[in-house]
This record gives structure tokens, C-alpha cells and sequence, in this order.
């Protein structure tokens, strides 16, 4: 294999690693029953689908835009801007909730 493949192919192996971490910790957050501040449940959504949409974002730009280097732009613009749309919003729902719990 030339040194090339075998950077991309590191990078895909740490990368979807590091994507799949993620998910299970957002799958966790979400599904599990929790204490403390996470007990509450707008606190462990918006923090599980922050981690799911942290994952997907992560999976999409590093690992399958070096498997597939050209994809139609509009697929690719949808689904990365979607998920870094949700991702926004849940980061100011956890900020909220977490707030609002503290007080």
C-alpha cells in the first residue's frame, strides 16, 4: 500500500473510533436512567443528542470525505449542515437546562 492509503486508512480506523465513542456515549445519555443533574431529563436528551450529532458530524467529515473525496455537494452540504444545525440547537438546550437545574 502506498503511504498515502495507509494515512487515510489511520485516520478512518481513529476517526470512526472516536465517532463510535460518541455515539454510544449519546445512546447512554439518552436511554439510561441517570442522578445527580442528569436526572433530569431535558439535561440527558440534549446532551445525548449533542454526543449522537457530535458523532455523525465527526464520522461525515473525517472519515467518509476521505473514503468518498467526491461527493455531490448538495448531499454533502445537507446532511453536514443538518447535523451541525442540531448540534447548535441542543448545545443551547443542554446550556439552558443545565443552567436552570443549577438554580
Amino acid at each position: 500500500m502506498r503511504r498515502g492509503t495507509w494515512t487515510i486508512a489511520l485516520t478512518a480506523a481513529l476517526a470512526g473510533a472516536w465517532s463510535l465513542a460518541l455515539g454510544v456515549l449519546g445512546l447512554w445519555l439518552v436511554f439510561e436512567t441517570h442522578s445527580g443533574w442528569l436526572a433530569r431529563p431535558w439535561v440527558a436528551t440534549s446532551a445525548g443528542v449533542l454526543s449522537l450529532c457530535a458523532a455523525q458530524l465527526v464520522f461525515l467529515t473525517l472519515v467518509a470525505d476521505r473514503l468518498f473525496p467526491r461527493p455531490d455537494r448538495r448531499i454533502r452540504a445537507f446532511a453536514q449542515s443538518g447535523n451541525t444545525l442540531t448540534l447548535a440547537v441542543s448545545l443551547v438546550v443542554l446550556i439552558s437546562a443545565s443552567l436552570l437545574t443549577s438554580v
